[in-house]
């Protein structure tokens, strides 16, 4: 049994440092100065201007399908409507791209590939990333085909940021929720493996082997 603890110890291991956190992967580091830093990150205090900014200014392009945030040719589409009293505000993902396929293709012709949603992109790049590559896009994805519309606009762009981390982030009660699973998956794992291991010790020992 010790053995087989070992074993599995040393897997868990081995997927965390090579696979969820690659300790080898190139990383960069991005600079953004302390008092936008404080913006992007004070959700309660900045969200909600930053939904409005992101609507005037990344709308057109970038939908935030968590918050129901759809790029604004499709929120403009009747279809939407009717759409969202059979699924709920935040359309299935396969239901949104094959119903509104020519929008996004026409956001495609103009950019040469579909802007991203941005509902986890928080999450995927962190704030220091995503305050430098709105405000100067060039700089840090070369050849990029987003225009630099926030440029010159730091506060306001720290604001869309945290926005974009209330989107991101899972409320309080999702937050438990997903902490009880967690436990409660490892528990019945836990649990399980005990199971087998008297069940293995009872098979050896009818076979004499044990």
């Amino acid at each position: 049994m010790i053995k087989t603890i070992f074993f599995t110890v040393i897997i868990v291991l081995f997927f965390y440092i090579i696979w969820i956190n690659n300790i080898f992967a190139h990383r960069e580091t991005y600079e953004m100065p302390s008092q936008y830093a404080k913006i992007a990150s004070d959700v309660k205090s900045y969200a909600k201007e930053g939904k409005q900014l992101f609507e005037q200014n990344c709308q057109a392009c970038h939908s935030v399908r968590y918050d129901a945030v759809y790029i604004s040719s499709v929120q403009a589409n009747p279809k939407l409507k009717t759409l969202q009293e059979k699924y709920g505000k935040v359309l299935p993902r396969d239901v949104y791209e094959a119903v509104f396929h020519e929008d996004l293709m026409a956001l495609k012709e103009s950019f040469g590939k579909v802007p991203p949603d941005l509902s986890t992109m928080y999450l995927v790049k962190g704030k220091e990333y995503l305050f430098n590559f709105t405000l100067e896009p060039q700089k840090v994805l070369p050849g990029t085909s987003m225009p630099p519309v926030m440029a010159g606009r730091p506060e306001e762009t720290a604001k869309i940021i945290a926005y974009l981390k209330s989107v991101s982030e899972p409320s309080p009660e999702e937050k438990n929720k997903r902490v009880l699973m967690g436990v409660g998956t490892i528990a019945y794992l836990v649990v399980m493996g005990v199971l087998l291991w008297l069940w293995r010790g009872k098979i050896l020992k009818r076979m004499g082997l044990h």
